[in-house]
C-alpha cells in the first residue's frame, strides 16, 4: 500500500466506516454497517450498489475526503523538506504564499500532522487537514474570512444539492443541469480552494 491507500483507510474510520485493502486491484473497499458502498482506485471513488438515504450521505463524505487525502498526499510526496528552526524534522512543504507556507509530516501510526507557519511567526499545527487549509487560506490572504463559508456551511449546501439532484422527480433538464453546475462548483469549493491561488501559490515542487 501506498501513503494515500494507508491514509485514506484511516481517515474513512471517522465515518464510522471500516476499509479492507484489495491486493489483487489495488483499490480499497469501504463499508458501512456491514454493506460495501464504495470501492477506492487510485483515480475515482466509485459509489457500490444501491445506497439508502444514510448511505448515500456517508458517499457524499467519502467523496470528500478523498478528494482531500489525494490532495495532500499528492503534494506531500512531491515536496521539499522544510528548513525551519521552529519544526521539527521531516515536515514537507505543501502549500506557500508569499511567506506563508502550509507544511505536513507523516507517521506510519498516527498519520499526518500539519502545520502552517508565516516565516518563523504564526506557527500552529493541526490534526486535522480542513482546519490547516482554512488557517492557510486566510493567513495568506488567499480567502476573506468574512465573506466565505466555513466547512460546515459548504458542506451542508454541497449535501442540499446532492440530495435534491438524486431524489427530486420534479426537476426539469435546465434545472438539473444548473444544480450539476453548482454541485460541482461546490466540491471544487470544498476540496480544491488552495488552486485558487493561481500563479501566485507555490505549490510543493
Amino acid at each position: 500500500m501506498n501513503i494515500f491507500e494507508k491514509e485514506i483507510m484511516r481517515r474513512v474510520k471517522e465515518l464510522d466506516c471500516t476499509a479492507v485493502y484489495r491486493e489483487n486491484s489495488n483499490s480499497v473497499s469501504v463499508s458501512f454497517d456491514g454493506n460495501i458502498i464504495a470501492e477506492i482506485h487510485g483515480d475515482t471513488a466509485e459509489k457500490k450498489g444501491s445506497l439508502d438515504e444514510q448511505e448515500s450521505e456517508i458517499f457524499l463524505h467519502i467523496e470528500r475526503l478523498y478528494g482531500n487525502v489525494a490532495n495532500y498526499c499528492a503534494a506531500y510526496e512531491k515536496g521539499e523538506s522544510i528548513k525551519n528552526p521552529n519544526i521539527s524534522d521531516g515536515f514537507r512543504r505543501l502549500f506557500k504564499i508569499g511567506k506563508v507556507e502550509m507544511a505536513a509530516r507523516y507517521d506510519r501510526k498516527s498519520g499526518f500532522e500539519f502545520v502552517v507557519f508565516n516565516g518563523d511567526e504564526n506557527l500552529e499545527f493541526f490534526e486535522n487537514y480542513d482546519n490547516a487549509r482554512e488557517k492557510f487560506a486566510v493567513l495568506s490572504g488567499l480567502v476573506d474570512r468574512e465573506k466565505v463559508f466555513d466547512d460546515e456551511e459548504l458542506q451542508a449546501l454541497y449535501y442540499c444539492v446532492y440530495v435534491t439532484l438524486e431524489m427530486d422527480d420534479a426537476l426539469n433538464k435546465d434545472m438539473l443541469e444548473l444544480l450539476s453546475e453548482v454541485k460541482r462548483r461546490l466540491d471544487i469549493a470544498i476540496s480544491k480552494n488552495l488552486s485558487a491561488g493561481g500563479e501566485e501559490s507555490e505549490s510543493a515542487v
